[in-house]
Parts: C-alpha cells; sequence; structure tokens
C-alpha cells in the first residue's frame, strides 16, 4: 500500500483472497479490466520476490468497454491487454457501486 492507502495489482491479488477476476481500472482508461492471471502464477498460490513489487510480473487483464460491472455480459466489447507495470499505483480497484460519468 502506498502512503495515500492504494493498491497495486498485486496487493489487490492478495486482497482478493489469492484469486483472479476482481476488477480493476486506471485514470485514462474509459473501460473496466478484470484480472484473468499474472504471469508465472497459479491462482491461490503467492507471488514470489518482496513485496509490494513482488518481481513485477506480467499481468493479464480482459479490458471491457463497459461503464460499470453491472453493463458487463456477454455482448460486451473487449480485448486483452498485457500490464507491465503491474507494481505501480495506477491500477485502482472497481467495485459493484463504481459507474463512468
Amino acid at each position: 500500500m502506498d502512503p495515500n492507502g492504494l493498491l497495486n495489482i498485486y496487493e489487490q491479488y492478495y486482497k482478493a483472497g489469492l484469486s483472479y477476476g476482481f476488477f480493476i481500472r486506471e485514470h485514462t482508461w474509459k473501460s473496466i479490466g478484470q484480472v484473468l492471471f499474472i504471469v508465472g502464477v497459479n491462482e491461490g498460490d503467492e507471488l514470489r520476490g518482496n513485496p509490494p513489487y513482488f518481481n513485477n510480473p506480467k499481468v493479464y487483464v480482459k479490458l471491457f468497454y463497459a461503464n460499470s460491472i453491472a453493463d458487463i455480459n456477454e455482448k460486451t466489447f473487449f480485448r486483452i491487454i498485457r500490464i507491465d507495470d503491474g507494481g505501480t499505483y495506477r491500477y485502482q480497484p472497481v467495485n459493484d457501486n463504481f459507474k463512468f460519468s
């Protein structure tokens, strides 16, 4: 956690109980990302390396073009992206109450 209380993607993985599927966003995105996996880490396994960066493994995210989690369904457009800087504090959690205005 940084001094402002922000969590990076790896810390969010721990907060999610070592589970994938949690949602994130980055302030420049007009979309919502769902973390698919962290390279080299099986779901449920702990990350290698020291917190908070854990050797900064790549993260794959399904980026949905939706205004909220509730808007996501099987017809929602998406693309898969790779995040190379998951240890930064650019990517913040999205909960069910989040909505782009």
